[in-house]
């Protein structure tokens, strides 16, 4: 056999697929909890229902209630498994938001009312001054 038919064999063999493709096994359960939330105005009273479809963890969901830009008041609940949660806060007149945090991290922002925006028109006027 020729000297250069040889390497070529050996070169050739080293190019195939000759080992087993390693095994990644089953992946890791998520660490995101997975919840819906929902804000009604009742009266004098605004309702959150919260459905917890999946938590890493239990632990305590951190729920601010602002009026514009006032923290009005906190309320923190434990969140022991899937399930139904709800809670109540005062509500006024204007506009309200309850912002939902577990472990320091922002899950969700709810509503209620129109924000105090400033007015388009009156800032384009004092421009033109």
């Amino acid at each position: 056999m020729r000297p250069w038919a040889l390497l070529l064999l050996v070169l050739l063999t080293a190019c195939r697929y000759t080992f087993l493709p390693l095994d990644p096994g089953r992946p890791a359960p998520l660490e995101r909890p997975f919840l819906t939330a929902r804000l009604e105005a009742q009266g004098e009273e605004a309702l959150l229902l919260l459905r917890v479809q999946r938590l890493p963890r239990p632990g305590y969901l951190l729920l601010r209630w602002y009026r514009e830009e006032e923290l009005l008041q906190e309320k923190a609940l434990f969140l022991e498994a899937p399930g139904l949660y709800r809670a109540r806060f005062p509500l006024g007149a204007g506009y309200h938001r309850l912002v939902g945090l577990l472990e320091g991290v922002p899950l969700f922002q709810l509503d209620l009312g129109t924000p105090g925006l400033p007015d388009p028109d009156e800032e384009k006027d004092q421009g033109n001054r």
